[in-house]
């Protein structure tokens, strides 16, 4: 019978990263008591950024439906973080901004995020940090182009 290391199985690491981030989201990210936040909005709340971008765009860059996406943004906009308006453009597009109090908030998030990120690259390095994370890009790529091949 084989010995064989299991500390280093990628189903392992994924799951225990996945549970442990999940963890540092829900236990040590401040949310600045803004009642009714969920730890699911962080994606697409993030992914609007400063600058604004269309619902289109926005479930395209994170693989979600269209649908997905504008169920989470009608609870931000409830929550006053985010606003929709018309593209001045393009009158089919939809528009997400953040408010004035959602760009707040963004900052608030944004400068935990960067300060855990500095943490990573305390513990493995900056070059080995921005080495992983063009590893998971291109995974995430790989299974974004495997589930487009699924849908054929």
């Amino acid at each position: 019978m084989l010995n064989e290391d299991t500390s280093r199985t990628t189903s392992r690491l994924l799951y225990l990263l996945k549970r442990l981030s999940d963890s540092w989201f829900c236990n040590e990210l401040c949310h600045e008591n803004i009642e009714g936040f969920n730890n699911s909005y962080i994606p697409v709340f993030m992914s609007i950024g400063t600058a604004g971008i269309s619902n289109s765009k926005l479930a395209s860059n994170l693989t979600i439906t269209k649908q997905a996406a504008s169920k989470v943004i009608k609870e931000l906009e409830e929550l006053g973080l985010v606003c929709s308006e018309k593209c001045s453009t393009d009158g089919r597009l939809m528009m997400l901004y953040l408010t004035s109090k959602g760009a707040a908030f963004y900052g608030h998030l944004k400068g935990q995020i960067v300060a855990l990120e500095q943490e990573y690259k305390k513990v493995v390095g900056a070059k080995n940090y921005e080495t992983a994370i063009d590893v998971m890009s291109k995974l995430v790529k790989y299974h974004e182009e495997l589930n487009k091949m699924e849908a054929v």
